[in-house]
């Protein structure tokens, strides 16, 4: 049976604190992987856009998409040294993360 690909999301929470260049540092890391790394299909990341709905979570500071052809790639995104790297220098800035993987 073929795998689903899997849309690997993820929401950022940031300290009240953080400087402000620090979100687009962060942004531009997370496009740098999906460059760099071809495991990566597609990636999406950015802020919330704002809108103003009971059901809509607006507290986040950026979330990221990115889309694997499977588990086995997901994984190894989650094990490569670039993804660890990039962990490791911004999760100082984080106040959580929650993480949401998708079969699609």
């Amino acid at each position: 049976m073929k795998q689903s690909m899997i849309l690997h999301s993820v929401y950022f929470y940031f300290r009240d604190d953080t400087p402000g260049d620090v979100y687009e540092q962060q942004r531009e890391r997370i496009f740098d992987l999906n460059n760099r790394l071809d495991v990566v299909q597609l990636t999406f990341a950015g802020p919330p856009a704002g809108i103003k709905r009971d059901v809509v979570d607006n507290d986040y500071g950026m979330s990221l998409h990115m889309l694997f052809q499977d588990e086995n790639d997901l994984q190894k995104y989650q094990d490569h040294e670039l993804h660890q790297k990039f962990l490791a220098d911004f999760k100082e800035y984080w106040t959580g993360v929650k993480v949401y993987d998708t079969s699609v």
